[in-house]
């Protein structure tokens, strides 16, 4: 009996000394972590995060991809961008071709082909579909 009482109490202080340990607590910011959280390198008042109101324009946005997405599509030869749809992670890409009436179906497909990845290039988050009028 006294073994059991001896093995009890050395398990619950084992155990109630490993949970002591708070320094090495995964979850666990310091006051200095939380008042740096965000600052450069250098000591200034500014933040590297882009979603700042004066960065917006500059850094991220739906109208940004949507002129990225024209100017990738633009760029393939003989293509014009008539519209840019975006709608979360899906883009549809309509465009007018020269001489699209004279093309064979496998001819279509191949500057869908073309322009998917030329869009994708510009803005690889998106699921691309081409529409060829």
């Amino acid at each position: 009996m006294f073994r059991y009482t001896i093995l009890v109490l050395a398990a619950v202080l084992f155990l109630s000394g490993c949970g002591l340990q708070v320094d090495k607590y995964q979850g666990q910011t310091s006051r200095d972590d939380i008042e740096n959280m965000g600052m450069n390198e250098k000591i200034t008042t500014d933040t590297q995060n882009p979603r700042l109101i004066k960065y917006v324009g500059d850094s991220w946005g739906l109208k940004q991809d949507r002129k990225l997405i024209k100017e990738a599509a633009d760029e393939v030869p003989g293509v014009k961008v008539k519209r840019v749809i975006l709608e979360a992670s899906q883009v549809w890409v309509s465009v007018d071709m020269k001489n699209e009436d004279k093309m064979s179906d496998e001819e279509i497909e191949e500057w869908k082909s073309e322009i998917k990845q030329a869009v994708y290039k510009a803005v690889p988050r998106y699921n691309i579909h081409v529409k060829i009028k």
